[in-house]
This record gives C-alpha cells, structure tokens and sequence, in this order.
C-alpha cells in the first residue's frame, strides 16, 4: 500500500510541497500539520466528474489551437488575443502527477503544482498562466463571484513558472466554462477574468510553513474550520 511522504526535521531529501497543500495551510494551520507531518488527510470529499470532463475537454480543444496556432473561437468571443502558448516542458507541468517544480534552498522544499496551461498574447507575445474552472450560472459571472484562492493559485503558479525561466506576465487570467440550461438547448460559454497578481505573499508563506513543520508544537483548531470543529465536539460529547 502507498505510503504518504511526512515531513522529517533536518531531512537531506527535499520534501515536496504543492499548491493544494499551500491552499490547505491557509485554510487551518492544524490540518496543514497534522497532514504533512503525520499523515492524517481530511477526509476526501465527493469527486466532481462532470466539472472534470467539461474543463478535460476544453484543455483538448486548446491542445489544437496550439498545434494550429490559432485564438480558440470562444476566447475570440471574449474580444481577447491569446494563443495557448508552446513550451516543450508543458506536457508535465500539466501532469497532476509530476507538475512544475522548484526546489526553495532555504527550506529544502520543492514547490510543486500542476497548471493547467499558458497563454501568449498574440500581440504583445507575453505569456500568461491560467487556470481554468466549470460552473452552472445563469447569469453572467462577475469578479466579486470569484473565491480570492484562484488568484492566490495563479500566483503561486506564475511565480514556479518563472523559477523555471519563463517569462511570465504580471496578470493572471481564470477561464470560467459556464454551463448555460434554456428551454431549448444547454450550452457553454467561457467567461474570460484578468487581474494583476500579488506575489508578495509566496516567500514569507513558506518560511512560515517551514517554521511551522520544525515545530513540536501542534496549532490550534481554527473557529473556520469545519473538520476541527466536528472533531473537537464529538471529543467533547464522548469524554463529556
């Protein structure tokens, strides 16, 4: 049976930190520790199936406007000039199972995750790191609908991308495959969202992370999160 990799003090092996992990620290400190440094994962929610296939099939349909090197009709639509850009490294960045990496000295972390492509400006010929997400909207999505972790992603990912000597724009862009039902057809259109990034955070996020796992001392249970308060109140409920 696989075995998940913990964090050992003073290890000379590099220990892998990916972007879920970074999104798991910021969302409760304790899990992020108990997770990394003893294994115990929360449990694993319900796969989105449906969201996969959608995003898998826009990524194909990408793939070829590459090759062609050609605008995708939809990102046309949007009144925007970008061409999946071409990189011979871009096949295993996008691998889940092997991603961009960067190894962080200080720390001995190897920064990992798994983008899900780069778009070059057809004019200006700056890339642009982009991830992409499917939802059921009636409406047009707006930017205050956009949870605030996506960009925090594509920071993380701009920041491994230029580690790897890409040249990367300081904008990010989030492609929203919206899944649109009428009464008489249901079809998809991209909403296409652009912002400068802040990547002001990733430096001092991971020597905190690095503080963190050197510690002996386990966090405590953050109010927000829901794992902790389950597990706390059955705790209280049977040694009460």
């Amino acid at each position: 049976m696989w075995k998940k990799k913990t964090y050992i003090k003073n290890s000379s092996h590099p220990f892998k930190i990916n972007r879920t992990k970074i999104d798991l620290y910021f969302d409760c400190k304790r899990c992020f520790f108990l997770d990394q440094k003893f294994g115990i994962k929360r449990p694993h929610g319900t796969p989105l199936v449906l969201n996969t296939k959608v995003v898998e099939k826009l990524k194909s349909e990408l793939d070829l406007c590459r090759v062609k090197k050609k605008i995708h009709p939809q990102v046309l639509e949007n009144n925007v000039n970008y061409i999946p850009a071409s990189n011979k490294n871009l096949h295993e960045w996008r691998n889940p199972f092997k991603g961009i990496r960067y190894h962080h000295k200080q720390t001995n972390f190897l920064l990992n995750g798994s983008i899900d492509d780069v778009w070059t400006n057809n004019t200006t010929k700056k890339n642009y790191c982009l991830i992409i997400k499917s939802t059921t909207k009636q409406n047009r999505l707006s930017y205050e609908q956009i949870w605030s972790g996506y960009w925090r992603q594509l920071s993380f990912y701009s920041y491994l991308l230029e580690k790897n000597s890409v040249e990367m724009s300081k904008t990010g862009i989030i492609v929203f495959i919206n899944a649109m039902n009428n009464d008489k057809n249901f079809s998809f259109k991209l909403n296409i969202f652009e912002k400068i990034l802040d990547a002001s955070w990733i430096e001092s996020t991971v020597m905190k992370i690095f503080e963190l796992l050197n510690s002996e001392k386990v966090p405590e249970n953050s109010n927000y999160c829901k794992y902790c308060n389950y597990y706390f109140s059955i705790k209280d409920k049977i040694n009460g």
